[in-house]
């Protein structure tokens, strides 16, 4: 009887502490006395060129050695430790990572890459 009433406590507790923690979102009316930066705002797509002329790393070898680079240069231990396995992680799996790049054709050219 014991170990029910404290599975039931521990789940109420559990309960009780998700509602606090995610409260329930809802949709208000928008005030229309209120500002709203977007009034007015035409978007679209952007078109392949464009997508092409986006400059950053993405490149999944490229955004490894970035990782890897802080990592070193990072002072604190753990930190340097979750950026060191972030970047194995994003290494080990370059090659699916940039086959998304690729689908989404956003994919840049290895900046880091010794050619062979």
């Amino acid at each position: 009887m014991k170990l029910k009433r404290a599975i039931v406590a521990n789940a109420a507790a559990a309960m009780l502490g998700s509602a606090m923690l995610f409260p329930p979102a809802f949709a208000a009316a928008p005030d229309p006395s209120g500002f709203s930066a977007l009034q007015g705002v035409e978007v679209h797509a952007l078109s392949v060129d464009e997508m092409k002329a986006i400059t950053g790393e993405l490149n999944a070898y490229d955004i490894a050695a970035a990782l890897g680079a802080q990592a070193l240069a990072a002072t604190n231990p753990r930190v340097a430790k979750a950026l060191a396995d972030l970047s194995l992680q994003v290494f080990n799996n370059a090659v699916e990572i940039n086959a998304v790049f690729s689908k989404l054709n956003i994919l840049t050219p290895c900046k880091v890459c010794v050619p062979q």
